[in-house]
């Protein structure tokens, strides 16, 4: 049984003072730790620079980094054994190291010496140090030496489960289980009258998606697969509304809550550019959330659908796997990969792929299979270039420029100069296609699916200084129905962004300074409770507690705050309502749909049928509800069993409730699983959440009742181009990815309360209060 005393905790700390020498290094650089231990780093040349920028995310992070790039080269097994193997099966059948190196191979020769310089840094760390991270002591393990396709690998791992094939997969099972007719219903998509990005402040007026016959095809190309089995705000004002004079931009990225936390704060400073923001571990530079001298910028998910499945048959013919296209026999290319498991047998992965992509689904040998295509994945692209020239942008028009060549993943970027300007613009690499393929697996046989190319980035959706003073975008709608081309089916809800809209208007008359940025943060006014609002005002007489409940709930601003006993009645009752409409709509996937265990079935609920429900609480429409109910009947009993529940977990007496006590996050580091005796010293404390996942605080919890604090703000930022000193930032847990390290979780509780540190820029200020300095010369 392993165990793990103080000592072994901080011995595997990184010495992070004494003067190193490395014989790569042209002239040297400086690292500076500020009292987070986010490192600051100074180079005279970018080689060192980005040397330096390896070395530190190496001594801050390394195991995440490895740990990364095994689970995208379908190597987690050797880690984490059995319980890996399906995953590891999946991102072997996807080819991510074929892929990684293409896209490194294509890169630049400028961004090539940054890629490498890193590589050169993180191996320099391993190679010169005498503490590797804990999680090596408990592994018997040791890092493998970095190449620099990894940097690669490790960005895919991060961005491909912000993909669409899981939804589509888990959509054709719902309409094979339940019908077309029905599952269309239940997937009306974006609803009128809500937000659109472009142009700010209008509403979508288009219809409701009824795609019963797309689904039907779903099914029919589907049937012989029995085997089948994200989100982040973002907003720029004026400058003629801040007090500054100058344009405000903000936001927060929305993922999985993870130990360590994905993003990694830094600083770098080279001979002719300075950027601070937020990197991946493992990748150089500052890709995301992040400002220069010149351009800050956020950037949300853009929702948009970019990954198609393909239903194939095939056949066996003279030994080879042949798949049908078009009324021909295609040769598929066909390989043989060995997994390695800890602690069990090899396995064996036969891995199949055709001219749609590779089969991640079904089996060849039996005549069908589901292909993947994936614009990242079909040939090498250049989104390194576009992020190495995005993060030495001059102005707004060089930012939108370099960009044009951003393809993996689709995203929305709001921005802001120092010439006044802001912004948003949608960039990545879309296939042009029709709308049909968004609803599930198409026929790939028939060539009637085929991709056209992809949407030119002159014809992308973009908007500069609108009138409207501001911007907005919350994985909301793009644009209405008279764009020309297909985006997706299904974006997110508008809820967040009616907020931050409204929150802007509010200030309306008043100069917008940083602290009223970072106050729409911390909104956690929700507006599905302001729905069920008017559908208890509609309500039958209830008698009792349920009276009592009814009236708490319309006598309320409709405010998530932790403290809240009426917002903890509110999320009990709204779940149990959400249950229970699960439960008698989706036949024998209900419960999987309430665990949300299936990361399909997640975004069918955010995306699909939250958003319906809403509405029709408001309006009293009964399509969603379940044969042989009423609104009356169905919020009845839900808030009977809510106040049941609410009095076994939290006690009988209602003023104790408080939502903080229900709602709170449950960082996992990822070995706690398989040594649970030490999972106490591996994970994060608890702590309690405001908010929820409709509100711009943006803590979001799994359908049900459960009401663990799954993802949320994985950064929050405010950039001020008038002085970027004032920008502020904040990540859960914190800059270390060590267990015994004092900023492991030093940024948590101020993360939770919605309180920021200060972006430090100076480099004369950052030095007069480091925590630490350390140097790295050339020998």
């Amino acid at each position: 049984m392993p165990q793990l005393t103080e000592a072994d905790l901080k011995a595997a700390l990184p010495d992070v003072t004494t003067p190193q020498t490395f014989s790569q290094l042209k002239s040297g650089t400086s690292i500076r730790r500020d009292g987070w231990g986010i490192p600051h780093i100074k180079a005279e040349n970018e080689y060192d620079l980005f040397f330096a920028q390896g070395f530190a995310t190496a001594q801050d992070r390394l195991f995440q980094m490895d740990f990364d790039r095994l689970r995208c080269l379908g190597r987690a097994a050797e880690y984490l054994g059995a319980a890996a193997v399906e995953q590891d099966k999946l991102m072997r059948r996807r080819r991510m190291e074929r892929v990684s190196k293409f896209d490194y191979s294509i890169a630049s020769p400028e961004v090539k010496t940054a890629v490498d310089a890193y590589t050169d840094g993180v191996n320099a760390f391993i190679e010169s140090t005498e503490a590797l991270p804990v999680e090596y002591k408990l592994l018997g393990a040791r890092p493998e030496r970095w190449e620099p396709w990894h940097c690669v690998v490790v960005y895919k791992v991060r961005n491909t489960a912000e993909g669409s094939f899981q939804g589509k997969l888990w959509l054709a099972r719902l309409a094979a289980e339940i019908g077309p007719e029905r599952a269309a219903k239940l997937s009306p998509g974006y609803q009128p009258g809500s937000l659109l990005t472009v142009p700010p402040g209008e509403r979508y007026s288009g219809p409701v998606l009824n795609a019963v016959d797309e689904l039907r095809t779903v099914v029919e190309a589907s049937s012989m697969l029995n085997d089948i089995d994200g989100g982040s705000n973002g907003w720029a004002v004026a400058g003629d509304r801040t007090e500054s004079g100058l344009p405000l931009v903000a936001g927060d990225s929305h993922r999985g809550l993870e130990a360590p936390n994905v993003y990694y704060q830094v600083h770098l400073i080279g001979p002719d550019f300075a950027a601070l923001g937020h990197s991946i571990p493992g990748v150089p530079m500052a890709l995301h959330f992040c400002h220069n001298e010149h351009i800050g910028w956020g950037m949300t998910h853009g929702g948009v659908d970019t990954q198609d499945l393909f239903v194939e048959q095939f056949r066996t013919s003279n030994g080879k796997t042949e798949y049908l296209y078009k009324d021909a026999w295609t040769q598929a290319d066909v390989s043989s990969e060995t997994l390695k498991v800890k602690g069990g047998e090899d396995v064996q992965v036969r891995v199949v792929e055709t001219h749609h992509g590779p089969v991640i689904a079904g089996d060849s040998t039996n005549g069908y299979g589901v292909a993947l295509a994936d614009p990242g994945s079909r040939e090498g692209t250049p989104w390194l270039d576009a992020a190495y020239r995005v993060m030495k942008s001059k102005s707004a028009d060089e930012f939108e420029e370099a960009f044009e060549g951003w393809t993996d993943r689709v995203n929305n970027y709001p921005y802001a100069d120092v010439h006044g300007n802001f912004g948003y613009t949608l960039r990545g690499r879309i296939p042009v296609r029709g709308s049909s393929n968004g609803w599930g697996p198409v026929p790939g046989w028939t060539g009637e699916h085929e991709w056209q190319g992809y949407i030119l980035p002159a014809e992308l959706p973009r908007t500069r200084n609108p009138e409207t003073g501001w911007v907005v975008t919350c994985n909301q709608r793009v644009v209405d129905e008279s764009y020309p081309y297909y985006l997706t089916n299904f974006f997110g809800s508008g809820f967040r962004a009616e907020r931050i809209a409204s929150r802007i208007a509010d200030l309306e008359g008043k100069k917008i300074s940083v602290e009223d940025m970072s106050s729409i943060h911390a909104d956690v006014t929700s507006v599905p409770a302001q729905a069920l609002q008017k559908a208890l005002a509609r309500l039958s007489q209830l008698d009792g507690k349920a009276a009592d409940a009814v009236k708490r709930l319309l006598d309320w601003d409709c405010s998530l705050g932790v403290d809240s006993t009426k917002a903890a009645l509110f999320e009990m009752v709204s779940g149990k309502l959400y249950e229970a409409i699960v439960r008698g709509n989706y036949g024998s996937l209900a419960e999987n749909m309430i665990s949300s265990l299936d990361p399909g079935a997640e975004e069918h609920f955010r995306r699909h049928l939250k958003s319906s429900l809403v509405v029709a609480l408001e309006s009293g429409d009964t399509d969603v509800l379940p044969e042989g109910t009423t609104w009356d009947s169905i919020i009845s009993s839900s808030i009977e069993e809510a106040i049941t529940e609410l009095e076994s977990r939290l006690g009988d007496d209602w003023s104790k409730w408080r939502w903080g006590d229900l709602h709170g996050s449950a960082q996992q580091h990822p070995l706690s699983a398989i040594f649970p005796e030490i999972a106490d010293q591996l994970n994060p404390p608890r702590i309690e959440t405001a908010g929820d996942g409709d509100t711009p605080y943006a803590s979001g919890a799994r359908t049900g009742t459960a009401f663990t604090t799954g993802s949320g703000p994985i950064n929050r930022y405010i950039h001020d181009p008038s002085n970027w000193s004032n920008g502020r930032w904040i990540v859960p847990l914190g800059a270390s990815g060590h267990p015994g390290s004092p900023h492991y979780t030093d940024q948590q509780e101020m993360w939770a309360k919605v309180e920021t540190i200060p972006q430090l820029w100076d480099w004369d200020e950052i030095g007069a209060n480091a925590e630490s300095e350390q140097q790295l010369s050339p020998n």
